[in-house]
């Protein structure tokens, strides 16, 4: 490496430096290279690695002998330039190929950013008292019913109160199939509400056997955003008709489904469980418009670099989580109606809030002096491992040492919980 190469400071906390590497540095680097290479080679009569260097080399991808031979030289690359310049680089540094001839590496360094708050010694979350009246307890007193309810099949037109079993479809305008409007053996109470409006009206009248073709519109505000406010043709075939007898709240049937002395007993004990539903949906929503007025109050600089891995990050979290519904990435944006390029914006455009948020809390975090010691943190790891199913402590408990990526992720989160709590009982 040429001595001293040049520092240029960008913006965002970035470091680029122009690295060229002189032949005498690059031979022997290639060298090594060329032997962990040529572990993969089989060339006949030579065993593995034994085969002359100039024969080894028409065997190999001279792209792929490239790349190793950067990467055997930037260990040693790293260390001297985070050395000479006093870098301290929070994610791995990019590197990118300037010129082959002589090798001249591009390598930028991302550092952590100043940051900056406005405002947030100022923020206030409004709380607001959970209400639970007579109708929600009512509502999960039929809910309850409903679960217990006795169902005859019947030889009859469908009415209201009745249940229907059904197989349906739903298509577009075109006749082409909508992802998510069908299903085989459904069932429904007539009345219930629990399809998009009309859908449920429809089936009044209709027998075991029956087929029935009508088109509805879904609601502006349905939860999956590719059928708002779209109109879908449902084909529907009826494969049972059943009259439905709801029990009646009583302390006997209190005392023989809850386990309840009375009904009054399980009224109050519905209405308990709801409050702290309420509370705990109250908090939720406190917390979440803290977190959203700390990422306002947050002003960073972020480097490009950054983005670019948290977006990464973001992605395969999705996919992970598609995998547990055995879904790939394509058929869910195709599900969702987005096209790649506004699903890149979107997923863009979270890890950019994500990070900002990230480095305000950080500096809440240190500007409330709330940085947890070793001491402090031993009783937070020793519940953190209590968390975990047994089969893990052993292994969790020997990746906690001080600095460790577990140690620091625990650590982070609880100095996290800690000056949240404190700003929210302000």
């Amino acid at each position: 490496m040429t001595n001293k190469p040049d520092i240029k400071r960008l913006p965002g906390a970035r470091a680029e430096c122009i690295v060229t590497f002189p032949k005498e540095k690059v031979a022997p680097a290639e060298q090594r290279a060329l032997q962990r290479l040529a572990g993969s080679v089989k060339l006949p009569g030579f065993r593995p690695g034994k085969a002359p260097s100039d024969l080894l080399r028409s065997h190999i991808d001279p792209q792929q002998l490239l790349d190793e031979t950067i990467r055997t030289l930037l260990p040693d690359t790293f260390s001297t330039l985070l050395k000479e310049h006093e870098l301290k680089p929070i994610i791995h540094p990019k590197v990118e190929l300037q010129s082959r001839d002589p090798l001249t590496l591009k390598i930028t360094f991302v550092e952590r950013p100043e940051v900056k708050l406005k405002g947030a010694e100022k923020i206030k979350i409004e709380k607001k008292t959970p209400k639970v009246d007579d109708k929600d307890i009512e509502r999960m007193v039929q809910y309850l019913l409903e679960q217990q309810k006795k169902t005859t099949e019947v030889d009859r037109s469908a009415k209201e109160g009745d249940q229907v079993e059904m197989d349906f479809a739903g298509t577009d305008e075109s006749g082409k199939e909508i992802e998510g409007t069908a299903a085989k053996g459904y069932t429904v109470v007539i009345g219930s509400n629990s399809l998009i409006p009309g859908f449920e009206d429809a089936l009044k009248g209709l027998k075991k056997g029956d087929k029935k073709t009508f088109t509805l519109k879904f609601p502006e505000k349905y939860q999956a955003e590719h059928l708002r406010g779209k109109p879908v043709t449902f084909a529907v075939t009826v494969t049972k008709v059943e009259d439905v007898t709801m029990p009646t709240l009583t302390d006997e049937f209190a005392k023989a489904n809850f386990g309840e002395e009375s009904a009054a007993v399980l009224k109050k004990k519905i209405e308990e469980q709801m409050r702290a539903q309420e509370e705990n949906v109250e908090s939720q929503r406190r917390e979440q418009a803290l977190l959203e007025k700390i990422r306002e109050a947050t002003q960073v600089e972020i480097a490009p670099e950054l983005v670019d891995d948290e977006e990464q990050s973001l992605l395969e979290e999705l996919r992970q989580q598609l995998d547990r519904q055995r879904l790939t990435l394509a058929d869910w944006v195709k599900q969702m109606g987005k096209k790649p390029e506004e699903l890149q914006k979107e997923m863009r455009d979270r890890a950019t809030k994500r990070l900002q948020l990230r480095f305000g809390l950080g500096k809440l975090v240190d500007e409330k002096n709330a940085r947890l010691t070793p001491e402090q943190m031993k009783p937070v790891m020793q519940e953190f491992l209590g968390t975990l199913p047994e089969d893990r402590r052993l292994d969790a408990a020997g990746q906690m040492q001080i600095g460790s990526d577990l140690y620091e992720r625990v650590k982070w989160q609880r100095e996290v919980e800690n000056v949240i709590a404190e700003m929210l009982a302000a």
